[in-house]
């Protein structure tokens, strides 16, 4: 049972992040400059693997793939419908986000791989 509720209190924290990482990244692109797309995506998907790496109570390498992948779906539907006019008809955003990711992912195995036998 404390499982369960491990993964659901983990659950609720990589959302909350999510959230919190994509408003914070968006105020700081515009801050820059820069345009914002690409930023928040790949903060957010940066932070949520993160997340989900550091508050799974156990499986944590699944557990941050699995936050991987459905980031990754949430991505490219959230990329489909932008309202935003300097939007531009690029997968550049989409295709960072996914790196990002997938990068932020390796270096949780990587730590994950350094840490595990101590």
């Amino acid at each position: 049972m404390s499982q369960i509720k491990g993964f659901i209190i983990s659950i609720i924290i990589v959302i909350i992040t999510f959230v919190i990482s994509a408003v914070a990244a968006g105020y700081l692109a515009d801050f820059i400059g820069v345009w914002k797309k690409p930023v928040i995506g790949s903060v957010a998907a940066s932070c949520v693997v993160i997340a989900g790496y550091v508050t799974a109570p156990s499986y944590k390498q699944l557990a941050s793939a699995t936050w991987l992948i459905i980031g990754a779906i949430a991505a490219w539907v959230l990329s489909s419908t932008s309202p935003y006019p300097e939007d531009h008809p690029t997968l550049m955003p989409l295709y960072l986000t996914y790196a990002s990711g997938f990068i932020t992912l390796l270096l949780c195995m990587i730590w994950h791989k350094k840490h595990a036998n101590k």
